[in-house]
């Protein structure tokens, strides 16, 4: 999908119009980005430019946050096809088993701190990454 049809999916719930007034903004205005009009540049796809011109994922986090969700960038998967998959295995295991511990250590006193949930957090984003790992090395056919 392209920015101009992620605009109109998004918008198809509460419609057009709806949207920019919320937005303060004109429905043509919300109308011409989405349909490439007057050569406007969607909000969306300068969203992006701005992601990618910083070089930065914070205003991913940001957005995620503030919609209830958590950013996670997929992992880098060597190019090589001589990966082995016991290798992915095995560090995702390796992930699996820190989480694990860091859950049975924040349940010792029979309920999780803050900062035992933030650790815990941490522990579940690696293993989401190392999992992502193997899944695009199979997916690329790196692993065999």
């Amino acid at each position: 999908m392209n920015s101009k049809q992620i605009m109109k999916s998004a918008c198809r719930k509460k419609g057009v119009r709806q949207v920019a007034s919320i937005m303060e903004i004109a429905p043509t205005a919300l109308y011409n980005q989405m349909n490439g009009n007057m050569g406007c540049q969607d909000i969306v796809q300068r969203f992006l430019d701005f992601c990618n011109a910083t070089e930065s994922s914070a205003p991913l986090e940001f957005v995620s946050e503030e919609l209830n969700g958590y950013f996670v960038a997929n992992p880098e998967v060597s190019t090589s096809k001589n990966g082995s998959s016991q290798k992915y295995v095995s560090v995702a295991l390796q992930e699996f088993s820190h989480l694990i511990d860091e859950i049975g250590k924040a349940m010792e006193d029979g309920e999780i701190s803050k900062s035992e949930a933030v650790r815990i957090r941490k522990e579940w984003e690696d293993l989401k990454r190392n999992l992502e790992s193997f899944v695009l090395a199979c997916e690329y056919g790196f692993v065999k």
